[in-house]
């Protein structure tokens, strides 16, 4: 593995008849990597004019944030902005991006973030750049295959509120199937990475983790440029606040890209920027992924599309899918099957998860992190341990009530959680869980209000 002193953003090109983007990136001028965006969609017509000023103004951004998957490979002090002018709190604010969002990388290789992600500018010359304006009303929901952005989906059509979707990166088979239940345009952008990246991977050069959501969210500012779109629509809820574990001070949270923090440092940022007309803003915000789990079951007919599972991710990345659209050995499966199992029957649990997870004793050590007995919480994009305690407490009462066997990993809560908790601390468990925020998001008033009208029982 070679050392590298500083990592180098150089350029980024739009072509206006194409709809393509060009990003290039280096080490130290030694090493080279190019990166193309496609933002041209079948039935899907840009109707203006472009300006040349606003897309430079907004690739840049764009590059910066692709940036991040390159940088990994050697994180170093010094990260120029070759050719563009940054002031310094836009220095503030992708430096933070940077730490955060490696924020497990940094854990799981052992390396102090203190010392690194500097930004600065190889141009001081300032750029030229123009904010945008959208004149219409327009919903892109970014759409992927999870319960939480079906079931965003749901309440956007109950609301009466008509949207677009969007798909980023490779389009996958289970994308096609979700978005041809769900039934509106779905706009697909594809993203090709430079093959370097993985040759470096296999060249002993670090690798981990980078939250794709940060870099969907700068991708969709030019969709809503190109495409006029004021609302950006995403499904995050208000467990992926909760931090996975600590580090030299800083939270280290799997899924930092998808937290309030991150969302409201984005709206401030663009609102300065890029837009002020365009909103982004988790749908989902105000909600635990319990209370989400209660109200998805409701809507049966997503049962036979909708996966929570990584490892089937992983499965899918040649573009193949597996039969049953879920592993039941990772994180996601093992949590997405306790937040759903006080509400479903045993029927449905075939249906959607094939086995119950419970009598699994290989599971054991798992369900002992999700309950937060030993190690820390998983870094998958799973909701809190009290989710999970709650969960398993109602399933456990049920059983009870039915005088039914309990399962194995119901007895490790039995013997090790039940003891240490009283009804009236499950009670106010189920209080926090069950309720709506509706203080704690970025939702426009017009959907908010609306979206009270249907969930007004839940404040």
């Amino acid at each position: 593995m070679n050392k590298f002193d500083k990592f180098i953003i150089k350029s980024a090109q739009f072509d206006k008849k194409s709809l393509k983007a060009i990003f290039n990136f280096s080490f130290d001028d030694s090493v080279f990597f190019v990166e193309e965006i496609d933002f041209a969609c079948k039935w899907f017509l840009v109707e203006k004019d472009l300006d040349q000023d606003v897309l430079d103004w907004l690739v840049l951004h764009i590059s910066i944030a692709l940036a991040i998957s390159y940088y990994k490979l050697y994180p170093t002090k010094e990260i120029v902005i070759e050719n563009w002018y940054l002031d310094d709190k836009q220095k503030d604010f992708w430096r933070k991006f940077y730490i955060n969002w490696l924020g497990e990388y940094f854990f799981r290789n052992q390396i102090s973030p203190l010392d690194l992600c500097y930004f600065t500018n190889g141009d001081n010359k300032k750029m030229k750049y123009k904010k945008f304006d959208i004149q219409w009303q327009k919903a892109l929901l970014t759409l992927w295959w999870w319960k939480d952005s079906l079931f965003a989906s749901q309440i956007l059509q109950d609301i009466w509120l008509s949207f677009d979707t969007c798909t980023f990166g490779k389009d996958y088979i289970l994308h096609k199937s979700v978005g041809d239940r769900i039934w509106v345009p779905r706009l697909v952008i594809n993203r090709k990475m430079d093959s370097k990246l993985f040759d470096m991977n296999q060249q002993w050069y670090y690798n981990g983790h980078v939250p794709i959501t940060g870099i969907i969210a700068f991708v969709l500012e030019m969709a809503a440029y190109l495409y006029d779109y004021n609302y950006i629509v995403l499904a995050n809820e208000k467990s992926s606040n909760e931090p996975n574990t600590y580090m030299d001070g800083i939270a280290i949270n799997h899924q930092y890209s998808k937290s309030f923090e991150f969302e409201k440092d984005f709206d401030r940022y663009v609102t300065s920027y890029i837009s002020s007309d365009v909103k982004y803003f988790s749908l989902l915000r105000w909600m635990y992924e319990v209370l989400i789990a209660r109200d998805f079951v409701k809507y049966w007919k997503y049962f036979d599309v909708f996966s929570s599972c990584n490892n089937n991710f992983k499965i899918i990345e040649q573009n193949q899918t597996t039969k049953d659209r879920r592993c039941c050995q990772c994180p996601k499966c093992a949590f997405v099957y306790s937040i759903f199992r006080p509400f479903i029957s045993d029927e449905q649990v075939s249906i959607i998860f094939w086995k119950e997870l419970y009598k699994d004793k290989w599971l054991d050590n798992l369900f002992r992190e999700l309950l937060g007995i030993s190690g820390i919480k998983p870094f998958e994009c799973v909701g809190t341990n009290e989710e999970v305690v709650w969960a398993m407490y109602k399933y456990y009462n049920k059983l009870k009530k039915d005088n039914i066997e309990i399962p194995f990993i119901l007895k490790i809560f039995e013997m090790e959680i039940l003891p240490n908790m009283t009804e009236s601390d499950f009670e106010n468990l189920e209080k926090k869980l069950l309720k709506l925020y509706v203080n704690e998001d970025l939702i426009p008033q017009n959907i908010k209000s609306k979206f009270l009208e249907k969930y007004q029982d839940n404040i």
